[in-house]
Parts: structure tokens; sequence; C-alpha cells
């Protein structure tokens, strides 16, 4: 387990020095089974990487987030989709994200953030999350459009 843990925790590194090498999101599960109540992950990811807004299944469920490099923004939105808040992310910070409530992250550079996410009630797979309707499907033509736009409503596009 520690030599997995040391080949990922280096593989994360070189994934923040050389994105071309590996895609726009990397993420290191530290939990030992899927079926434990409190789930860590340790998620990497580059400014040009959308990740589909969502919200906790459950209002019981609580996620945390402690940034350990770089700089992003907590962007939460309104049921239809507007902008709401945004909440600069940087290291040693610890931030909790509202039960149910629609949110990403945004990159504003290489960044790296440890998620502590509990599931009181167990995980099931594909059960823990609903993703926003209004917001594309990650790795399509309409999510790198969503996501430009986003982008420059946020100030944070070369376009905007």
């Amino acid at each position: 387990k520690l030599v997995f843990l040391l080949s990922m925790l280096i593989k994360s590194t070189v994934f923040l020095i050389w994105p071309e090498v590996f895609p726009k999101k990397e993420q290191l599960t530290l939990h030992r089974t899927q079926g434990e109540t409190m789930h860590r992950m340790i998620t990497a990811i580059l400014p040009e990487s959308y990740l589909r807004p969502h919200k906790n299944a459950h209002l019981s469920q609580i996620k945390t987030l402690s940034p350990l490099t770089g700089i992003a923004e907590l962007i939460t939105f309104s049921e239809d989709g507007e902008v709401g808040r945004r909440f600069l992310l940087k290291r040693g910070m610890v931030v909790d994200v509202e039960p149910y409530s629609w949110h990403t992250i945004v990159a504003r550079t290489p960044f790296a953030i440890f998620e502590l996410k509990s599931h009181p009630l167990g995980y099931v797979k594909g059960k823990d999350k609903i993703y926003a309707p209004w917001a594309p499907e990650e790795g399509t033509k309409e999510a790198d459009i969503y996501f430009e736009n986003l982008r420059q409503k946020l100030g944070l596009s070369e376009a905007s």
C-alpha cells in the first residue's frame, strides 16, 4: 500500500509539473474500500479541467476540502445554474461545502486538493452525487463550450 501511495503521489506531482503527460484530472483514493462511510481523496486538476457541477445526494453528506497546492475557486450555483458565491481556495484553508448545494471547482493554477466526504447512509456508486441538469457531461463538446463560458463569466478566461 505504501509503494502504491508513493507512486500515486509522484504521479500527481508529475501531473502538476508536466500536465501534457496526463489527463486534465487525476485522483488518488485514500480510503481502503468503497464501503467505508468516510471517503478520503486527493484530486489534482488544471485550469482547463472541467468538473461538472453537482451536489451531494443526501442532506446528511458533508464534504470538507483542504487545498494542498495551487489556487482555485469553489463556485456555487442557483437551482437554475446561475453563478452564486465564489470562494478562493488556497493552501492552508479548510472549507465545508454546504449539503445539497450545486458546486464545482475551477482551478486558476495547477491545483491539488484533499477531500473528505461522509457517507453516513453508506456509499452507493453513482448515487452519491447528483449532476446539474443544466451543465453538460464531462468530455463533450458542449462541456468545452459551457466551461469556456463559465470561465469568461468568472473573469478567468483569456477571452474575458
